[in-house]
Order: structure tokens, then sequence, then C-alpha cells
């Protein structure tokens, strides 16, 4: 879509600026509040703690070969918080397609919508950001996924021999070396990509399960000059010539130290080599904000119409705007999916499942450190000691195994008298069943169980019922953030795409079925139409093995009803059940039946032989090659 160029030395130009600043300070400002939590549970997740004085004594001990303890921490609730990623993932990603559609109005084609989006899944690399988009509201309290369409053009330059033309007609024998380049067409659809919290910049007038009610939002990101240069030659880019800065101040949060972040636009750029006399250098990574803003054209100089409509701008290192074009999709939502951990209808932030956990894993980390700690104590001898009568060097000889000499004054005396040892009591031993009681108290409090970790409650022998009872309790808990998930990310992200991929698709194209082998036709008009997303239930996915014996079964079943068999494809069932348990190619092994008419004519011919006779040569063969051995 075009660009409206806005002149770097206009008025309009610092207008536009200002207006853009004013609502990034306003978002900043409101986000500042939560970056402490943030790095908080960044580190909690980390399971880091700040290193004492006391521990970086014993670190240095340590490391010049004198093994000292050290504080724990106990990474509890990094394991409850994948745990419970490991069920949203099972849940959302575990169904064919990812991406399920119903037909709304009954004439639509669910089959090719469903073909197409879940080869954009797939060719379009959406997996990883999904599952990210799925760990950050645990670790955050929300996480933020982008969506955009993409037509990729590869650019390829080949080094080829050409013909030495004169007048226009190549030489016989004679060729030079030249410089090809092609533009080939690549990936065409959606893409999705994942904001970090701390880079999100939603309108703190509204809270976050209505984005699509606040006046903006905005994400910082970070581009080489190259795609500066890429965007600008794609006409998408003005005002470049004006980024003559090279090394970008950012007013970024970095989050938590133990969490290395890429520094693109913080460190100086590569230069690439330059022709003698040359003494310009390149450019590093740019520092950008995109901002999108719905707006009156007219209040904001961009147009006559004063009815509000959604613009996306590109401000580059908080000084010079390079994009601004009207938003132009058809279904004129902010590029921007929230799904949260929490159901949180007025608050503008939810909690984490890290806060959720902090007070009581911090009670667990001192409970284990402090009976660790107590232990050593213990193990390590606390002694009075007369230094009048014992040699100190060999009391203090940290070898095993050790000669404690009495002075030659005191010998013959009582070695007792000279040292004695304290009685040390373990006041701390019951500090591990009080551990047990704050991590049931995790339990409870997310619904993350041992059951769903994949451990079996101790306690004596446990039947199948009361195993199954307990995970499905703890389950249910995890439905309800699923099905909150789904009803706040999963179905607009979903009606966002398809709406993209009906607005920009305009070829004809074969597609695989999810899940089967047959292809579909996918046109522009074939897609038209209105569906809704499946909604997620919450549930697992049902064990492909389970399911292909339980169809099996019921082929076995109808088999013996003539009745009931006559109403079912029973080689469809059992060509359904070896896909299942992961046999895809089950039908090159089908019989060909083909017409008593046909089969008569290829005898005929030559092409196929009877059966008898076949085996009667494959006898003769087998014989002579038995009888030239013999």
């Amino acid at each position: 879509m075009a660009q409206h160029v806005i002149d770097y030395d206009s008025a309009k130009h610092r207008m536009i600026r200002y207006a853009l600043e004013e609502r990034l300070q306003l978002s900043r400002t409101r986000m500042a509040l939560r970056y402490g939590d943030f790095i908080k549970n960044e580190e909690q997740f980390q399971a880091y703690l700040p290193e004492t004085e006391g521990d970086a004594r014993r670190r240095k001990l340590t490391e010049q070969g004198r093994p000292q303890y050290t504080t724990l921490v106990v990474p509890y609730s990094y394991a409850v918080a994948m745990t419970a990623h490991t069920y949203w993932t099972s849940v959302f990603l575990s169904r064919t397609p990812v991406f399920q559609f119903n037909d709304r109005h009954g004439n639509g084609n669910t089959q090719a919508v469903e073909a197409f989006i879940d080869y954009q899944v797939n060719v379009g690399q959406m997996l990883v950001p999904l599952y990210i988009w799925l760990l950050d509201p645990a670790r955050y309290g929300f996480g933020v996924l982008g969506c955009y369409w993409e037509e990729e053009e590869v650019t390829v330059s080949e080094i080829e021999e050409v013909p030495e033309l004169f007048m226009g007609l190549p030489i016989p024998g004679k060729t030079r070396k030249q410089k090809v380049t092609r533009r080939i067409p690549g990936y065409r659809g959606n893409k999705v990509y994942n904001v970090r919290p701390q880079d999100f910049f939603p309108d703190p007038r509204v809270p976050l399960n209505r984005l699509q009610d606040g006046e903006f939002c905005a994400r910082y990101v970070e581009v080489s000059w190259n795609t500066i240069r890429k965007r600008e030659a794609a006409g998408r880019y003005f005002n470049v010539e004006h980024l003559s800065r090279i090394w970008s101040q950012t007013d970024r949060d970095k989050g938590s130290s133990q969490i290395q972040l890429p520094e693109g636009a913080e460190q100086q750029a590569l230069s690439p080599p330059r022709l003698m006399g040359g003494k310009k250098k390149n450019q590093p990574f740019v520092a950008l904000h995109e901002i999108y803003v719905e707006l009156s054209p007219r209040e904001w100089g961009l147009g006559e119409s004063t009815r509000p409509e959604k613009w996306v701008f590109t401000f580059a290192e908080n000084e010079v705007i390079i994009g601004a074009q009207p938003m132009g999709l058809y279904h004129d939502k902010f590029p921007f999916f929230i799904q949260e951990y929490e159901p949180q209808g007025y608050s503008l932030f939810s909690r984490s499942m890290m806060e959720v956990m902090q007070p009581l894993q911090s009670t667990l980390t001192w409970l284990i450190n402090s009976h660790l700690h107590n232990v050593r104590k213990v193990l390590n001898d606390q002694l009075v000691v007369d230094p009048s009568r014992v040699v100190m060097k060999d009391l203090l000889d940290p070898n095993a195994g050790r000669l404690i000499r009495l002075r030659p004054e005191f010998y013959g005396t009582d070695p007792s008298q000279a040292v004695h040892q304290l009685q040390v009591v373990d006041i701390t031993r019951t500090h591990l069943r009080d551990a047990d009681v704050m991590t049931d108290l995790i339990q409870r409090v997310t619904g993350v169980t041992d059951n769903i970790m994949g451990l079996v409650n101790q306690g004596g022998r446990k039947t199948a019922t009361e195993v199954r009872t307990s995970s499905t309790f703890g389950i249910n808990r995890l439905k309800t953030n699923a099905e909150y998930m789904a009803a706040m990310g999963w179905a607009p992200l979903a009606s966002v795409m398809l709406q993209n991929t009906q607005q920009f698709w305009d070829s004809e194209q074969q597609f695989r079925v999810a899940g089967a082998e047959e292809f579909v036709n996918v046109t522009p008009e074939s897609i038209q139409g209105f569906y809704d997303y499946v909604p997620i239930d919450g549930t697992l996915p049902v064990d492909r093995f389970a399911q292909a014996n339980l169809i099996r079964q019921f082929v076995a079943d109808i088999s013996q009803n003539p009745q009931a068999a006559g109403r079912y494809d029973i080689l469809g069932l059992l060509n359904h059940a070896m896909m299942l348990m992961g046999i895809k190619n089950i039908k090159q092994f089908e019989v060909q039946i083909q017409p008593d008419e046909q089969v008569a004519q290829r005898a005929q011919s030559g092409d196929v032989v009877p059966f008898e006779e076949m085996l009667g040569v494959l006898g003769n063969q087998v014989g002579g090659d038995v009888g030239s051995t013999g």
C-alpha cells in the first residue's frame, strides 16, 4: 500500500511526532509499574537468587579447590509452569489442524479453509511463536502475538557464462561472465511473531482484554539497516536519509540481568568494505516503534475524512517518522492478540503464575536452605579447645584422619580436658515435612498436581479410578485457563488470519487436506464466506493408540452383525486406525481390482499372466538354481 509521505522538515511531521510521543509516554508510564514484577518473574522462572557476600566468599573457596556449600533455589515454580505449559500446548497444538473452523451459514467450504490455514501454520513457521505465546502468560501474566500478511520475494544472484555479442549477434566460441539476478516469488500467507511484554505499549485507558477498544497500541522492535533499505526500495519507508545517528540511545527495559537480550541497536555496526577514499560508515540496527492509531484524518492533517480509521506509523529512533499509511485491512483490528493467565475483567494487568506462587516458593526455598545449612553445621565439628594444651596446627588441619598432639608439658593428662565437642541438635528436621506442605499448597493454588506432572500419589496402592479422578480434577483447573485463552486470543487470531487470506489470496493452488492423503483445490472463491473458530474445550486430545484400538474393536463388533457392517466402510475405518497409529502409506498395499474385460485384454496383450503359470515359472527357476548349485 502506498505511503503517505511526511516531509521531515515540515510542520506536519512535528505535529504528528508530538502526538505519537504523547501516546508512547502515556503507555510507557503505566507499563513501567510492571517492569519490576516482570524482573522478579523472570528470575523466579530461571530459579535465580542474587548472590550474597557469604555465597561469594564460599564460591571463591570452591574455585580454589576447597568445596563449600551454597544457597539453593528450589525450581518448583519452573516445574509447575512448564507442566501447565505442556498441558496448554497439548490442548491447543495437538489438534489436526491446529486452527479448525465451522461454516457459519452452511454454504462454505470448510475443508478448503482448514487446508489453506494449515499450510500457513506449517510453511509460515507459526508453531514456535505459538509455543512461546502459550508460555508468556505463565511468566508475565499475559502474552502478545502479532500477525501480518507476507508476500515474500527471494532475490537470487548467480555468475553465468553468457555469449559475447557483436551488433546484437552472438560470437561463436566467445563467452563472458556476467552476474544475473532473479526475483523468485516465495511464501504467501500469514506470519505471526512474539512481542516481548516489556516491548508492548497498549492504551492504558482500557484493560488488556479490551485491547481493540483502545485508541492505540504499539510495539518496540529493532531492525537491521539492510531491512530499512529493502523497505525503502519497496516504497514502504521514507525520510531514511535523516537516520544519521550511528549509536542508538533506547529507553527499552532490559528485564532481568539473567536474560541476555540481543543488543543490536546499542552496538556499533559492522562496516562493509569501502573503496579507497570512501568515508561513509555503515548504519547499525535501528530502533523502531510501530504505532497503530485510530484517528480522524482531518484532525491529523492526513486527509479530509472525519470518520475515524486505523493508521500505522513507523517511528524511528524516537525522532523520525519513516512510515505512515492507513492499515487497509478488512478486519479493521489492531494486529495484536492477547491471552492472559487469570480471567481479570477490570484490572489493566493480571497476575502471572509466578506471582501467584511467589510467597509459597520463597517459603519453600527458605525451608530447604535452612535445613541444609543446619545439616552442614552439624557435620562440622564444634569444639571447645584449650589452645595451651594442644598443637593448634593439628586441630585446624582439614584433612581426614588427622592426629591431634598434646603439648609436651601435658603428656599423660586427660585429653578430654583439652578438647570437648559440643552436642548439636538438628532443630530443622521437620522442615522437609513442612516443605511437602508448601508444595501441596502450590498444587492446590495452581491446579498442577503430581498426577499432571506424571507422578503417582504416594501412600499405598491406587486404583485406576482414583488416579484418573485426581488427574481430572487438576485438569479441570487448567481447563478454565485454556478456555479463557481460546476465547480471548485464539479465536480472534484465527478470524484475522482467515480474513487476511480472503482479502489477499488471488490465485489457485492445491493444498493437502489436514490429517489426510487427499488434496483440495483452493481458489479465492472457495474460501469466501463466514466461518467460526472451533473453540477449545480445555480437554486433552484423545490418545491416538487408544483411539485406534477403539476403532479396531468397533470393526470387530460390527463384522459379526451383517446389518451393521453394511452401513459402515470397514476398510475406511481400518485405514483411519492405521493412520492414527502413524502408518501413513497403508493405501499403497491395497489390491487394485479391475473388471474382467480389462484383465482379459491385458492378458491377451501379454501385460499379465495367470497366477498358476507364474508359480510354474518361479518353480522352474528355483529348481534350476538348486540343481546348478548341487
